[in-house]
Parts: C-alpha cells; sequence; structure tokens
C-alpha cells in the first residue's frame, strides 16, 4: 500500500489552486450554520457520501478553510498511482480487490486513528448517484470503529445541483457524533452508518430544496454566472441616470 506524507508547503500551494478551481466552477459553496465542529485535539472517524469527482477536492477545502485537522484519507490505488502527490494531501492507498492490500491499508488507518489521526471516509467506496437511496457502505468503517472503539464516528454530506444560478451550487453538513451500543457487531455498526449518513443527506436535500437559505453560511462565493452579472449591469445602469 502507498502511505501518506502530508506535506503543509504543498498543502497551501494547493490549496490556493483548489480554491480558484472552485470558485471557478460553483456560484456558491454553503454550510449549515448547525454543523459540527470537531475537536482538534483528538482524532475522528468522518463518514462521507461519494456522488461526484468534487468530493475529494471539496473535503480538503472544508479542511484547510474551517475544519483544520490534522486527517488524513483513503484513496483508491489505482487513482493514488495517477495522482501521486495526493500523498502529499494525507491520501493513502487502498486495494479492495486484494484482500492482503486491504488488510494492510485498513491496519495502517487504524494504527493512524489510534496516534489521534482523523480518518476521512467514503464507505460507499466509489461514485454512487447523488439521489440514489438507500446508501450502502462496505465494512471498513465498522472495522476500524471496532479497533478503535473510543473515537467518535461523524457522518459528513455533500448535495449539490443546479438551482437558481449558471453555475451548481454545493451545500455541506456535518452531523454531531453518532450514538451506539458498545457491544454493537460489525454488521449492526455498517447499518447504522448507513441509516446515519442517508437521513443526514435526506435531510440536508429537503433543507435545499424548501429554500431554506437560512439555515446556512456561506463559505465560498464563486464566479458569477451570465444571467448575475446582466442584472448587475441593468442595476449600474439604471443607478447612473
Amino acid at each position: 500500500m502507498i502511505k501518506a506524507e502530508r506535506k503543509k508547503a504543498f498543502e497551501h500551494i494547493f490549496h490556493q489552486y483548489n480554491r480558484l478551481l472552485i470558485k471557478k466552477s460553483f456560484n456558491k459553496v454553503f454550510i449549515t450554520k448547525n454543523s459540527y465542529m470537531p475537536s482538534s485535539a483528538s482524532g475522528g472517524l468522518y463518514l462521507i457520501n461519494h456522488s461526484s469527482w468534487w468530493d475529494g477536492l471539496f473535503l480538503f477545502y472544508l479542511n484547510q478553510r474551517l475544519l483544520k485537522l490534522d486527517g488524513i484519507a483513503m484513496m483508491g490505488e489505482d487513482g493514488l498511482k495517477r495522482f501521486p502527490f495526493f500523498r502529499k494531501l494525507g491520501a493513502f492507498s487502498v486495494n479492495p480487490s486484494s484482500k492482503r492490500s486491504l488488510m494492510e491499508s485498513l491496519t495502517y488507518a487504524s494504527d493512524e486513528l489510534n496516534r489521534g489521526k482523523h480518518l476521512f471516509l467514503f464507505p460507499q467506496g466509489e461514485e454512487t448517484h447523488l439521489e440514489k437511496r438507500p446508501l450502502s457502505f462496505f465494512s471498513g468503517a465498522a472495522y476500524l470503529h471496532d479497533k478503535n472503539s473510543d473515537i467518535p464516528v461523524i457522518p459528513v454530506t455533500f448535495y449539490h445541483g443546479l438551482f437558481h444560478h449558471q453555475l451548481p451550487d454545493w451545500y455541506i453538513h456535518i452531523g454531531k457524533p453518532l450514538n451506539m451500543e458498545r457491544d454493537m457487531n460489525r454488521h449492526k455498526k455498517t447499518k447504522l452508518f448507513e441509516d446515519a449518513v442517508t437521513f443526514q443527506l435526506g435531510e440536508l436535500k429537503q433543507t435545499v430544496v424548501n429554500g431554506q437559505f437560512k439555515s446556512f453560511n456561506v463559505l465560498l462565493r464563486g464566479k458569477q454566472g451570465i444571467g448575475q452579472r446582466w442584472e448587475y449591469l441593468k442595476t449600474w445602469f439604471k443607478g447612473g441616470k
């Protein structure tokens, strides 16, 4: 497996590039006002729904912009070999087609959690359509919690789409740590994780669909579309008369 090798200087440079890329491609990035803010003092396991190529970039932006956690993220081995610079951003590899390699990755992740790191996982294992329900998870997250039962498990949900502007909007909610019984087996934990993230994603979607925009703070303002620029010009010309 390929281990993470974070480089602060490279992270800073990539954050500037990533921020500009997001600003160019999205109208706005929102986060719920009641999002949970985890402590950096101890580690945590973060479960994130995976529906887009953008997910990893938004996760990195969220951590750099707001959370500022000492975190690592699991990434497919093929992808990490194609883009090895992600190691410098905290990515390590997983190859689910090889049982030996998979166990190496899980052991590495467990050891990092035990050392107080924050671990970001996309437990669906692959990109799945944003509207597909219920979410289906591999058992790796439950395995890691079995080995580190005192760490908080925190659901993070992303929702996105084209709504009122030329460019899409991106919405984020960070849920509170999940409550679970200490004697739960791996199967029950996986089901709990699936249900919790599925429910949280549904709640986030309804908040967006119902237009409850007062529930959000703007995390980043992106590029204005043609319609917004035209409205600005009309207002400017009217003001000049």
